[in-house]
């Protein structure tokens, strides 16, 4: 992409995001920041909810410091129709969803292309820690690696992607602290949040019981015996140790759900790998030059080598741990995505 005029920014009210914003009006680019509404502020005042209207207020204030314009979108409609649902109705089904993977791909950046056009403007803008890469404009890693967040833009259309700017994906975060301290921004000491913007408290297990009730049924071992009770498989997910409340000798994990059955099957830490994993739904970044290939499914997860045979089969060269139904897997070739998919099935 040349270098865009005008540009529409993201902006959270965190650092990263205003950062994304000082850079490029620096570069001398019209910026218009935009602040999308997911989720209502938190009855309790301790709680600093993301994506709130309390958060549009402190991106205003960051938008003041910068010296742009500011817009404040409500899409807590859409958000609630395409997101929350989604991940009520994920866990279910026994599946195990990543909402912001949902968000990215399904609302953030096709609202934001929307406002954009509405507004004129050329480009679009986040303080994502990603890169787009070639004369394709392929997503890409950020070159910090404890921050790279391609993962969770993986499901992303390729076409939108294209309008798309990351002013942060060459940068490391204390690169991004610093240009924040030095230029005085009121966000410069926020700190980060890592939970779920509409779950209370990031205790998701509350609220999906809240949603779908108690659902009882029998924790199995992998012969069908019946070790203890449960109140809903929305409560585990593949690979889970801790909260099992079973008196065992040895750990023990989750290694299958059956929201048909209500029975969720328990297993040692060798029951939990998996080599041959199924996905689809794919969104094709490309292209694929066939060199090494590498797969991550979970956003924060370890990347492992892997080839595959077919367009839906992922085979893994070394097993995985705790691979879910419901997960995103993302292809990588060298630091390129090629390849994005939600896990069906992965088998030993």
């Amino acid at each position: 992409m040349n270098h865009p005029g005008s540009v529409l920014v993201g902006l959270s009210g965190g650092i990263d995001s205003a950062v994304a914003a000082l850079l490029l009006k620096r570069q001398g680019c019209r910026v218009v920041a935009v602040t999308l509404v997911f989720s209502d502020d938190s009855e309790d005042p301790a709680e600093d909810r993301p994506c709130s209207p309390s958060a549009a207020g402190k991106a205003a204030a960051v938008a003041a410091d910068i010296g742009v314009r500011h817009m404040v979108v409500d899409a807590r409609d859409m958000f609630r129709r395409e997101v929350v649902q989604y991940f009520v109705r994920e866990y279910e089904n026994g599946r195990t969803p990543n909402p912001c993977v949902a968000c990215n791909a399904r609302i953030r950046f096709g609202v934001m292309r929307d406002i954009a056009g509405e507004q004129g403007l050329e480009a679009m803008a986040t303080g994502h820690y990603a890169r787009l890469v070639g004369g394709g404009r392929t997503l890409a890693r950020g070159v910090d690696c404890a921050k790279d967040q391609s993962y969770v833009l993986a499901r992303v259309s390729p076409e939108l992607l294209k309008s798309v700017i990351f002013p942060l994906g060459g940068l490391c975060k204390r690169e991004v602290r610093d240009i924040a301290a030095a230029a005085g921004l009121s966000c410069r000491d926020v700190e980060e949040s890592q939970e779920i913007c509409f779950v209370p408290h990031d205790d998701y297990k509350r609220f999906l019981r809240l949603r779908l009730g108690e659902r009882p049924g029998a924790i199995v071992d992998l012969h069908g015996n019946e070790l203890a009770r449960h109140t809903g498989t929305y409560n585990f997910t593949i690979g889970q140790r801790k909260g099992l409340r079973l008196a065992r000798s040895e750990p023990t994990y989750v290694v299958a759900i059956d929201a048909g059955t209500r029975e969720v099957t328990v297993g040692n830490a060798e029951d939990t790998f998996s080599s041959v994993v199924r996905i689809t739904d794919l969104v094709s970044h490309g292209p694929y030059s066939g060199g090494p290939l590498v797969v991550q499914v979970r956003s924060s997860g370890e990347a492992v080598s892997a080839h595959m045979p077919d367009s839906e089969t992922v085979i893994l060269h070394e097993p995985m741990q705790g691979v879910a139904p419901g997960q995103t897997a993302v292809l990588y070739e060298d630091e390129r995505v090629i390849l994005a998919g939600t896990i069906v099935s992965a088998e030993r």
